[in-house]
């Protein structure tokens, strides 16, 4: 006769807590586990649970717990940082990069207001520094540490790399802010790390561009660089530089401008371009810029008037290097970028009396904003002689009129 072990199931020993403890939130145990035969010491187990609102979630720990006084400061451990954190923290902490996954790109990505693609670099690596480092654990040393980390990390332009400056390591942490203020508004922060004395304060540039440099620039356009085996000029960037110089469009802004944007007065040689982008870098999606006699002769001569209307306007491909040895061919400063002749049209319109609401409307900034005083407004000598001039001339006047009036 056969014999058959008789087969008992396995138990799954479950706590009981009782319902009293739901309203406090959370429940602490410390119970004695075994005996440690070779130090003859007793073992315990610290159980903590938090309730969720519908189950409770267990954690317990032994390591280390040999007497029951290690184990009760493990608990109170859990109960402060439960108090500072709040529950949906405890229990669902999120890493740095596992929240800008699944959060924070998605937040960008719908918000529409600044070019994303750009903010998703920059994202990248802050993820790549902080790892899998919690969200809720990132201190202020962690973000100076950051910081620095940023500063020996060269980046490419063109050809060669540069080393970063203030100005592009705070771009990167304003990301950063940006990224910590939104985990701490959605709940999976706590704490509040101020930026102030971390993002360095950028002293405003001084580059500028003259006309006559600019109009060295436009020759420099018909020289043929000996090292261009295709024996081609620079021509074709000349309506780009002049764009720039006149209208105060960023590089990005050009790109966008099609043949319908631009709306023409054929009597009086003048217009607008009505620009409309759909992912812009600030706030303003649409922007309304004069189009000067100068840049009405170019685009004539271009043929830009025969387009149709999605066809682009302005060519920026590969503008970097080109304008860059543009530049250096013409003998310009070699601080000089294609972003200063922004800086010189918002210059010039003020030397000219425009009044500095609509040059704020064409930079893109809002009316009150002292960003164009302070980053683009930069008047050099015959600027400041010639905006000046009124006075000068009324003082000569009065100069005049008090020697007529007085005997000799």
């Amino acid at each position: 006769m056969a014999f058959y072990p008789k087969i008992y199931p396995k138990r799954n020993w479950v706590m009981i807590i009782p319902d009293k403890y739901k309203s406090q939130g959370y429940f602490s145990r410390v119970t004695k586990e075994r005996t440690i035969r070779k130090n003859k010491e007793y073992q315990y187990r610290a159980i903590f649970s938090i309730w969720d609102g519908q189950k409770w979630n267990t954690q317990s720990n032994t390591k280390g717990l040999t007497t029951k006084d290690l184990a009760d400061e493990w608990l109170e451990a859990k109960v402060k940082e439960l108090t500072e954190k709040g529950k949906d923290i405890m229990l669902n902490p999120e890493t740095v990069k596992g929240f800008t996954e699944a959060h924070y790109k998605p937040f960008l990505r719908d918000h529409k207001k600044i070019q994303y693609e750009q903010e998703f670099q920059k994202l990248d690596v802050i993820c790549e520094f902080f790892e899998d480092k919690l969200i809720d654990e990132v201190t202020k040393l962690d973000v100076l540490a950051f910081k620095t980390w940023v500063l020996k990390r060269p980046y490419k332009r063109g050809k060669g790399e540069k080393k970063r400056s203030d100005a592009s390591a705070n771009r990167y942490l304003s990301r950063l802010r940006g990224l910590l203020n939104f985990a701490e508004e959605v709940g999976k922060r706590r704490s509040h790390i101020s930026f102030k004395n971390i993002i360095a304060k950028e002293d405003p540039k001084q580059s500028y561009i003259s006309f006559d440099e600019f109009m060295r620039v436009l020759d420099a356009c018909y020289e043929v660089p000996k090292c261009n085996r295709w024996k081609r000029d620079r021509s074709h960037l000349r309506l780009t530089l002049i764009g720039g110089y006149t209208t105060g469009l960023r590089i990005d802004e050009l790109r966008h401008v099609v043949r319908g944007m631009v709306k023409t007065d054929h009597s009086r040689r003048i217009g607008v371009i009505k620009l409309v982008m759909k992912d812009s870098r600030n706030k303003i999606h649409t922007k309304t810029v004069d189009v000067s006699t100068w840049l009405y002769d170019e685009m004539e001569a271009a043929g830009v008037f025969e387009r149709a209307d999605d066809e682009k306007v302005f060519d920026t491909t590969n503008y970097y290097n080109l304008v860059k040895d543009l530049f250096r061919r013409a003998g310009v400063s070699d601080d000089v970028t294609f972003h200063t002749l922004r800086a010189a049209n918002a210059t010039e319109r003020d030397t000219a009396g425009q009044d500095r609401e609509s040059i704020h409307a064409g930079l893109g900034w809002a009316k009150d904003s002292n960003v164009p005083e302070k980053h683009y407004l930069r008047h050099q000598d015959h600027h400041v002689i010639e905006k000046g001039s009124p006075y000068n001339e009324r003082l000569q006047r009065l100069r005049q009129h008090h020697s007529e009036r007085t005997p000799e």
